[in-house]
């Protein structure tokens, strides 16, 4: 009953409590939250002892993480014991029990090397509430179903099922044809997955009618976005940008996606004039601090203020991995980065402008492109010609381009662009 108050306590916080004026009350908040955490974490992490000032911490990234991850966390526990426990949790499919009274979870891996994550309770009661706030079609004393396809289940999730919500998770890594006559009976009205998975349920027909759709875990593509709305009958498809370094950012009720800055506060490295990669700060995580951590995903800043109004910094999209650009040869011997945005354009329309639905554009060890895709002989050269065009204008030699039939690996983060790393292929 406790954890049902703190719950219900941040949804109406988050919900109907905070509100800023404009940006400066917001950077005015990050400060003081910023000073309260780190005075806390300086006294309790060994990795940031006597550390105060954010500017004095030094940017770190998964590795950095891993590798001091006994020191670094302020809850004592050993990154082998969390690792077993983890592992165990993974195999068994059962992640209920906690470790000394802390959520322990395994990140996905897909940038090369898997992590292990850490949630205390304080901090699962709050995410819950925020999530909630940020998600939920009606207020949280209303009767509401949600829908969850994941990887892995976790505390963390289940601390949204309370009180009148209830949470059906359903397995991804199960046949996912045996979860259609469950979910059918659930009917629910908030249906959370990957864009992959979601994309499986519109096209098994299955009926149900959900009033909230919400994208997770990979990008969402802007024409299975389309298809997306088309087949559940929805106007938007949320998206929620959360990993284990955070909640990073969630869609308003206008479809703009803003970074979450109330709880976490982001650093932006610019790439050029538009794209960034975030270096973040949540200073809501104590168990696991999160301070200055380097992601190595792409975003897409969006100009101007939404009409929201949110003064919280907008985004256009969520790109893609930095570490899954493209790198074409250079006519001056030089290797020249390609953003995933510009691949997607390559492939995405072929045969007069018909929009290729299922693909996928990698870029193997040696430098090939391999497009995965069923495409016609006519489709094949209408996207070798998209390539030979992008090589010519970045003024770059175009390595050989090959088509396969399209392949998908049931259970994994779908990623339309990516290159193969023979350095992460090596962590894995």
């Amino acid at each position: 009953m406790f954890e049902l108050y703190e719950v219900l306590k941040y949804y109406v916080y988050y919900k109907y409590i905070l509100r800023f004026r404009g940006r400066e009350q917001l950077e005015r908040r990050q400060r003081k939250r910023l000073k309260k955490h780190l005075q806390y974490v300086s006294n309790h992490s060994k990795v940031y002892r006597g550390i105060t000032k954010l500017e004095d911490c030094p940017v770190i990234d998964k590795t950095f993480m891993m590798e001091n991850f006994s020191s670094l966390n302020t809850v004592g526990l050993q990154r082998k014991e969390a690792e077993t426990f983890a592992m165990k949790a993974e195999r068994e499919r059962d992640f209920v029990p906690k470790l000394k009274g802390v959520t322990v979870g395994l990140s996905s891996g897909t940038s090369g090397q898997r992590g292990i994550f850490l949630v205390s309770d304080q901090e699962r009661v709050r995410w819950a509430g925020y999530v909630l706030a940020k998600f939920l079609p009606a207020p949280v004393w209303k009767p509401c179903s949600i829908a969850f396809f994941m990887r892995a289940d976790s505390n963390l999730y289940q601390s949204v099922g309370k009180g009148r919500i209830c949470f059906h998770f359903f397995d991804i890594y199960k046949d996912m044809e045996k979860h259609w006559e469950q979910l059918e009976k659930v009917n629910p009205q908030v249906l959370v997955g990957q864009p992959s998975v979601l994309l499986a349920i519109a096209r098994a027909k299955i009926r149900i009618h959900p009033k909230t759709v919400i994208s997770v875990a990979e990008v969402l593509e802007r024409e299975d976005e389309k298809q997306l709305k088309k087949a559940f009958q929805v106007d938007l498809i949320h998206q929620a940008y959360q990993c284990t370094e955070g909640f990073l950012a969630s869609t308003c009720k206008y479809g703009t996606l803003h970074l979450n800055e109330d709880i976490v506060h982001i650093e932006p490295e610019y790439l050029d004039e538009k794209r960034f990669v975030p270096v973040v700060t949540d200073f809501e995580r104590k168990a696991q601090p999160i301070i200055r951590y380097r992601l190595n995903d792409i975003l897409v800043e969006r100009k101007g203020l939404c009409k929201c109004k949110s003064p919280c910094r907008a985004l256009k999209k969520i790109e893609g991995r930095e570490d899954d650009m493209f790198y074409f040869p250079g006519k001056d011997g030089r290797q020249r980065g390609v953003f995933p945005d510009f691949i997607r354009r390559c492939v995405l329309f072929a045969e007069n402008g018909s929009i290729v639905s299922d693909y996928r554009a990698v870029q193997e060890e040696n430098g090939e492109i391999t497009v995965y895709g069923d495409l016609t002989e006519k489709g094949k050269e209408q996207v070798k010609r998209e390539f030979e065009k992008l090589a010519k204008d970045r003024d770059c030699i175009l390595p050989e381009v090959h088509f396969e039939a399209y392949q998908c690996e049931p259970g994994k983060k779908m990623k339309r662009v990516e290159r193969i790393c023979l350095e992460r292929n090596r962590q894995r």
